[in-house]
């Protein structure tokens, strides 16, 4: 599996890394994600420069770049020209050799809590490191950790459609992605409650996560006594479950509610008591967020200098963990936070920019009426 890298527009297989141009990436991870299928230059125009006007020339130039720095690789991947239409990218599937780990039971045990321990400390970029060497470490293969690498690196479209995600992963991955790309809360309410209504077996795995978003989003729709009730309701078993991860977690919406309701001193209280948590526990993806929060209640306190610094430093840290869900989810709960609260317009600006980039280069404005086709038909 190749990985891509948004942020270095680097491509990576088997250890081996290629570098590319930010159009040159965005070009080759459009023709890679729709493999097989044929693009005219018009359609790659509008795909990949979707705010600019270049010509069918520019076109051309880039895939000549790509070809060139994919050389290497041509076992893996190839840029066809489709003769009166336009380009196709080719998938081969790489050369396997007999994998003397294949029927080790054991191994794959050992291999999935080596992924799920690095998920729990908020590593993402040790499993991608995993993931892009799976091959070169006879690593097993499976499809639900691979439908969740996708999901943490932002491969949303590949999890709406692709043949290999159940369906109720589909609507599971389909309800945060709407919640994060949605600009009004209220709109994900009923498609998370629907989910937590549904009598499947898949449900506990997701379960505490549907839970917690809920509460924020009861909280930012102005539902505090819900949100409340939501919290009660799985306070016992987030403490019986002894995860520090979702302990911090369940403390940032305590924190969260505490500040949306102005109840200053009960979320420096959760704060307090967070800090605490992940000064034993360093968990660099929920001390991003604990960060982001923190910055919430010193602008609610006018401490503007002191809210910036920990704005920047928590969603910096939220970028070098590589979960890139957990970044957009504290970034739109920031953005909607400083719209509300009116408190520093200099950054909201500054952040809806980056926002906007990223809306972008994920392709926000068509994943969102995918995203509610697919709840409303199955929900």
């Amino acid at each position: 599996m190749i990985h891509f890298n948004p942020d270095t527009y680097q491509v990576a297989y088997a250890g081996e890394r290629v570098s590319f141009l930010p159009k040159e990436f965005a070009l080759f991870r459009f023709l890679y994600e729709h493999a097989g299928r044929s693009f005219t230059r018009e359609a790659l125009l509008d795909a990949v420069w979707p705010m600019e006007a270049p010509t069918d020339r520019t076109v051309d130039d880039h895939i000549y770049r790509v070809r060139r720095k994919l050389a290497g690789w041509s076992h893996l991947v190839r840029v066809e020209t489709v003769r009166g239409q336009g380009y196709k990218l080719v998938r081969r599937a790489p050369e396997s050799n007999v994998n003397p780990l294949s029927f080790d039971e054991q191994f794959a045990v050992d291999v999935k809590r080596l992924f799920s321990r690095y998920h729990s400390l908020g590593m993402g970029a040790a499993m991608q490191l995993l993931s892009e060497n799976r091959e070169l470490l006879s690593l097993p293969g499976d499809p639900y950790n691979d439908a969740y690498l996708r999901f943490i690196r932002g491969d949303f479209e590949w999890l709406l459609t692709a043949d290999g995600v159940s369906l109720w992963q589909k609507l599971t991955y389909a309800v945060y992605i709407h919640s994060i790309i949605q600009p009004e809360p209220a709109a994900t309410l009923p498609y998370i409650e629907k989910l937590l209504a549904q009598d499947n077996a898949n449900a506990l795995a997701w379960r505490y996560d549907l839970q917690l978003s809920l509460v924020l989003l009861y909280t930012e729709v102005g539902k505090p006594d819900l949100a409340r009730e939501g919290l009660e309701t799985i306070r016992q078993e987030i403490e019986g479950l002894d995860s520090p991860s979702f302990t911090a977690l369940f403390l940032l919406k305590e924190t969260y509610l505490a500040i949306w309701t102005g109840k200053l001193e009960a979320a420096d209280a959760k704060l307090r008591e967070c800090d605490e948590l992940l000064l034993r526990h360093p968990i660099k993806r929920e001390r991003g967020a604990y960060l982001v929060a923190m910055a919430m209640l010193l602008y609610r306190r006018s401490s503007i200098p002191a809210a910036r610094l920990a704005l920047d430093e928590g969603l910096e840290t939220l970028r070098h963990t590589e979960f890139l869900p957990h970044l957009l989810f504290s970034l739109s709960t920031l953005l909607r936070f400083l719209a509300i609260h009116q408190c520093d317009e200099t950054y909201r600006l500054a952040y809806q920019r980056q926002w906007d980039q990223l809306a972008v280069r994920y392709r926000f404005e068509e994943l969102l009426p995918q995203t509610e086709q697919l709840l409303k038909k199955h929900l």
